[in-house]
């Protein structure tokens, strides 16, 4: 029983300390593996640190100040040895000797992206390329969700910009209906499932419309809508950074009056009209038109005559 004492006193006495060292106010990268000798990770919202852009063979430590001092610099060592910066969640421990090993980047690459999680007390890395698409799923979008799910199917894509790949804008109505499980709610996926790509709001019930940053993974959280009608949504995934805004009903109507279909969700960038004589024109004409969108593409568009 005493010896149980014992070692229920020492865990209590350690733990305060141990818990202390994971409140970082923030944290820095040096080594042979970083180009600018010292850069500074990105606090996220979540209490993470992030970083994003080139490395160059050999080793990144982390450390706890923006210049090594002697005492008072923790380094957030890896708990293996030869543990590399790409990983799926190492743990680390935190040592004040700077001669202990960090982690180790094997090539060089533009697009490293690397997250501390203190919370967890792990690092976790990979090379951050452009997604292949991105899709809003929920119940805020129409038959997106029935009273007991969402529908998974129901997905609705967004367009990736044809110059930054990285950048990704949908159009259409979003609201808050009726006989539908969780009214208003929505989060978008890298794929038409659910994972392993997901972007999330830091936290749960954001308005969209208020929303400024994406959570890459993390929890479960969901945008939500507070109005009922048209949505533009833009996402930078490289900047992790969401905007949107209402979309008038005059600039509604005028995509429609150029003839964007409504088969890709009416997600297709503006477009210039046409006649059959090259002539430039504000709206469609009756007949054939010829429309030419801003991505380069040329279709065309017929019109009826209407009879009064």
């Amino acid at each position: 029983m005493k010896k149980i004492q014992t070692i229920l006193f020492l865990i209590a006495l350690l733990l305060p300390s141990a818990m202390a060292a994971q409140d970082f106010t923030a944290l820095w990268i040096t080594g042979s593996a970083v180009p600018e000798g010292t850069q500074q990770l990105v606090k996220q919202p979540n209490g993470n640190f992030a970083f994003k852009g080139a490395l160059n063979v050999g080793e990144v430590k982390v450390m706890t100040t923006a210049t090594y001092q002697e005492g008072v610099t923790q380094f957030l060592k890896p708990q293996l040895t030869d543990s590399y910066l790409i990983n799926n969640g190492l743990y680390y421990v935190t040592t004040k000797d700077a001669s202990q090993p960090g982690w180790v980047v094997s090539f060089q690459e533009d697009l490293y992206h690397f997250v501390v999680l203190p919370g967890s007390k792990k690092l976790q890395g990979e090379l951050f390329f452009p997604w292949n698409e991105l899709l809003i799923a929920g119940s805020a979008i129409p038959n997106g969700a029935d009273n007991t799910e969402w529908k998974r199917d129901n997905m609705l894509p967004f367009v990736r910009d044809h110059e930054n790949p990285y950048i990704f804008t949908w159009e259409g109505e979003l609201g808050i209906y009726n006989n539908v499980v969780e009214p208003g709610y929505f989060k978008l996926e890298g794929q038409m499932t659910w994972g392993p790509r997901e972007l999330h709001p830091y936290q749960h019930g954001e308005d969209i419309l208020n929303s400024q940053q994406v959570c890459i993974g993390g929890n479960d959280n969901k945008w939500k809508v507070s109005k009922n009608g048209r949505y533009r949504i833009t996402v930078n995934l490289y900047d992790e950074t969401v905007h949107a805004e209402m979309v008038p009903a005059s600039s509604y109507q005028i995509r429609k009056t150029l003839g964007i279909s409504t088969m890709d969700n009416e997600t297709e960038s503006p477009a210039t009209v046409y006649d059959l004589n090259g002539m430039k024109r504000t709206s469609l004409s009756p007949g054939l038109n010829i429309i030419r969108r801003t991505d380069g593409r040329i279709i065309k568009v017929a019109k009826r005559r209407y009879n009064k």
